[in-house]
């Protein structure tokens, strides 16, 4: 809807009413519509309404959307990994001239919580990887801005544009190079280890499960109030 709204009416199939799970009449409607993504009236005017806020929140003076509307969507490029080899690809959200625009929906927009969902679900090794692949296709040392647009997916759907810094990049740098030397490795060999293992399991401190008997208590004083 924000970035290819052209095709929003080709791949999305709105439900006229609310989906319920037992619900036969939205089951058939689902499969009438299997090669489509199948959303509600109320997520679908929920996605509206973030869609909009994203196109109106101001990034350097400047809306969003016009920086959507100077971008490249769903730009594909394929590069050649210099260290290993390995041929590879990026898909970016949005290629302006300028800077790397990555759309995510999140849970917090604000940078410090965003990070860390960013740091645990790999966005700093999809950050550098997808601005080595433009430098290697631009043939430029130096990389763009790499900018996510956080956006909540829940109220109050805020949105935050937050750049990709120093310790953020080389963080995705080691994870990238690692992964790449892993995946090298083991195509070579032709052995693909997994996490199996025998181990013992153990808990933290702080997982102790503490019978404080509150609940306890709390009937005691419910009684001795009835009494």
């Amino acid at each position: 809807m924000l970035l290819q709204p052209e095709l929003a009416g080709q791949e999305l199939a709105v439900y006229p009413g609310v989906a319920e799970a037992r619900s036969k009449p939205f089951a058939d409607f689902a499969a009438l519509n299997s090669d489509k993504l199948v959303a509600d009236e109320p997520t679908f005017a929920n996605a509206r309404r973030l869609a909009q806020k994203v196109a109106e929140t101001k990034y350097m003076g400047r809306p969003l959307a016009r920086f959507i509307e100077e971008s490249i969507p769903e730009a594909t490029i394929y590069f050649t990994e210099p260290t290993t080899g390995l041929r590879m690809r990026i898909r970016i959200d949005l290629y302006h001239p300028e800077i790397t625009f990555d759309l995510k929906s999140t849970r917090h927009a604000g940078p410090r919580s965003f990070a860390r969902d960013a740091v645990d679900m790999d966005y700093d090794l999809q950050a550098f990887m997808y601005s080595l692949g433009r430098c290697l296709y631009e043939g430029t040392e130096a990389p763009k801005p790499f900018v996510f647009i956080a956006a909540e997916n829940s109220d109050p759907y805020s949105v935050s544009t937050l750049k990709a810094g120093p310790a953020f990049m080389g963080n995705g740098s080691t994870k990238f190079q690692a992964c790449a030397a892993s995946f090298k490795a083991c195509t070579a060999t032709n052995y693909w280890p997994d996490l199996s293992c025998d181990g013992e399991l153990e808990i933290e401190h702080w997982q102790q499960y503490n019978d404080k008997a509150g609940w306890q208590a709390a009937l005691a004083s419910l009684g001795q109030t009835a009494a």
